[in-house]
């Protein structure tokens, strides 16, 4: 008779830190709920670390920041790795001739003045949002922003605008409060001014913020700025898909070269690996640390097994890292038994079904879909079972090592 025993899967990130720098030049919509600090925390929370400064007057356009010394001491004062830049809030919606004239020029000599200080910094256009009823005051005048889907299309082409014209970044929170009210319209984003962030707009910001800053999620950070976890978390989901499904709209990755790369069986164990950009500075890790390369390696791992691969590129100013599961030797993706080995995986509940009949101990190790291994463990019974409820969607690999024996096996977690 098999002894099962169930184990309930602990996820460990394995994602390396990240510190950032960031200068806020904005008004009281960056201001209002210290969206600085919100970002901080939630930053924090996730691991990483971030240290700012900012300069927030009440209605400031990007006009007066051109000419405010304390904006321009701040740029000036070290080398950020961003400076956001936030217009006032109706502005970049009004008729085009208004645009050209009082907000594009400002945005570019900003732009300048942040590349003449450090030309690695990376300027981020931080997107508003339409008013919750539109600009009444300047409906008359011109009508696209007698409503808030109006005014949002309005916003979101002008900040588009200038991100593209000054080669830079779109902090997109004004799209992201789209997707969240047609989602949930319950959620009030709004102060009672219908204009200014509530705590939950402002919230959803730094969402928005810290995934395009870090290009990673915030799902499932513990730093819910004083919302309801529930709340929290559909925020959280909101902005990594606003952002992160849409990166070359926002141009996220502008300033990175692609650090992913394909990998080929050449035979055996010998595999060539092919960089997705050649015109950078590479390097390799085998599983020996990180060392200089070229765009195109190929590599001979000792022995069949699970190996985890990993390409840095650097464009001068950033360095990005890619990782990838490369499974040598016979992986039996499909029934994934080898001799004395069995593994099953129930997609209905997402468990794991292990057994094993040679009596030897036996490990396991679950990797992502980027070979980090979120579980590592040791089975001392023949049959073990392991529930992957906690896994975010996705695919990983699975693999049962009992002495000599080895099976590897790819699931699918779908919800």
């Amino acid at each position: 008779m098999r002894k099962i025993v169930i184990l309930f899967l602990t996820i460990t990130s394995g994602l390396a830190a990240q510190t950032k720098s960031i200068l806020w030049l904005g008004n009281s919509y960056t201001a209002v709920n210290n969206l600085p600090d919100l970002v901080y925390q939630l930053a924090l929370s996730g691991g990483d670390t971030l240290q700012y400064d900012s300069n927030t007057p009440g209605g400031y356009t990007l006009q007066l920041h051109t000419q405010d010394a304390n904006s321009l001491a701040k740029i000036n004062q070290q080398s950020w790795d961003y400076v956001v830049l936030q217009a006032q809030s109706q502005e970049p919606s009004l008729d085009t001739p208004y645009v050209v004239a009082n907000v594009l020029p400002y945005a570019h000599i900003l732009d300048s003045l942040i590349e003449l200080n450090d030309s690695c910094t990376q300027t981020v256009f931080y997107m508003t949002w339409g008013r919750k009823n539109g600009d009444a005051s300047n409906c008359t005048a011109y009508p696209p922003v007698c409503t808030y889907q109006g005014m949002q299309d309005q916003l979101r082409n002008r900040y588009l605008q200038m991100a593209y014209d000054n080669n830079a970044m779109v902090a997109p929170c004004g799209e992201a409060w789209r997707d969240a009210i047609a989602t949930s319209p319950a959620f009030d984003l709004y102060m009672s001014d219908q204009s200014h962030p509530s705590a939950y707009g402002s919230y959803l910001n730094a969402c928005v913020f810290y995934a395009s800053i870090y290009r990673r999620s915030p799902v499932g950070f513990p730093y819910y700025g004083g919302l309801p976890a529930n709340d929290a978390l559909f925020l959280q989901q909101i902005a990594a898909a606003t952002v992160l499904d849409s990166m070359l709209t926002w141009n996220t990755e502008i300033y990175y070269d692609d650090p992913s790369f394909t990998a080929s069986v050449v035979t055996g164990t010998t595999f060539s690996f092919a960089a997705a950009t050649a015109g950078t500075v590479h390097e390799w890790n085998f599983g020996q640390g990180f060392q200089p390369g070229t765009a195109n390696e190929t590599y001979t791992f000792p022995t069949n097994g699970v190996y985890v691969v990993g390409h840095v590129t650097n464009n001068g100013c950033l360095t990005d890292t890619a990782w990838q599961t490369v499974i040598c030797g016979p992986a039996g993706i499909s029934g994934a038994s080898s001799a004395g080995v069995e593994i099953g995986f129930d997609e209905g509940f997402n468990l794991l079904n292990i057994h094993t009949t040679t009596g030897a101990s036996s490990q396991v190790k679950i990797y992502d879909a980027v070979g980090r291994v979120v579980l590592e463990t040791q089975m001392q019974d023949e049959s073990q079972v392991i529930a992957c409820d906690q896994l975010s969607n996705g695919m990983y690999t699975v693999e049962v090592t009992t002495g000599e024996n080895r099976a590897v096996k790819k699931f699918l977690i779908v919800r």
